[in-house]
């Protein structure tokens, strides 16, 4: 590893979710890999919005990649909050690219390889800094060999390092203590919980695994505000 290679390690990506930062170290380490895990409904997708938002704000053009849902139903969702989402994406300092459209057709089904290259390509030509993938969920059942995920994933994750692309995936809570490659190839996982306490939902997250960065994997409340999601240096109950 060379002396600036070194250096870099000691920078910091802002997550952009106020609270986030406090217990990771001060942010992400540039140009690694996350994965954002959780059930449906608990705030993955509006981090990763929050940020890509927060590179915009400081000049870093961001990329949010959707494997499934329409990316325009994604930003509808999200202007209920007070981003400024809208002006980014006119200003194409933050842009949604929906490859579900061919993912999710029957008579076209991707490798692998060729849906990783074809974020690799997005994020090349687009001079991205900051990238979300959403969602990796189900994955092996629209690409055309399941079987290649982990040799292929490896690879991307390498590329999006020489890019110096900080990049979040996401993907749905499995049941069980069941993980998959992403588990162990990302640098970084966080996972968003839901708890049911005198019938009232109690959202928490957890720092399982923060490569290369101090951080607190105790369980913290967060909740949702009009700015996103905040995290909360308190234990949930």
């Amino acid at each position: 590893m060379y002396v600036g290679e070194i250096l870099k390690s000691l920078d910091r990506v802002p997550s952009g979710v106020p609270g986030l930062d406090d217990i990771i170290g001060g942010g992400f380490l540039p140009g690694r890999v996350y994965l954002i895990t959780g059930p449906p409904g608990s705030g993955k997708t509006t981090m990763g919005v929050q940020f890509l938002v927060e590179g915009a704000r400081n000049g870093e053009k961001g990329v949010f990649v959707s494997l499934v849902e329409d990316p325009r139903i994604i930003l509808q969702d999200m202007l209920r909050y007070n981003f400024g989402l809208l002006g980014y994406t006119k200003s194409k300092m933050i842009t949604f690219h929906d490859l579900g459209r061919i993912l999710l057709r029957a008579e076209y089904r991707l490798t692998w390889n060729e849906l990783f290259n074809s974020i690799l390509q997005i994020i090349s030509e687009e001079g991205i800094k900051r990238a979300v993938i959403d969602s990796f969920t189900s994955m092996e059942h629209l690409v055309k060999d399941p079987e290649n995920k982990r040799w292929a994933l490896g690879r991307f994750i390498r590329a999006l390092q020489e890019l110096e692309t900080t990049t979040l995936i996401t993907s749905e809570m499995l049941q069980g203590e069941r993980y998959t490659d992403e588990h162990y190839l990302v640098d970084g996982v966080l996972v968003i919980h839901h708890f049911m306490r005198n019938y009232q939902m109690i959202r928490a997250m957890q720092v399982l695994k923060m490569r290369g960065v101090p951080h607190d994997s105790n369980l913290k409340r967060i909740r949702f505000t009009d700015e996103g999601i905040k995290v909360y240096n308190e234990a949930p109950f």
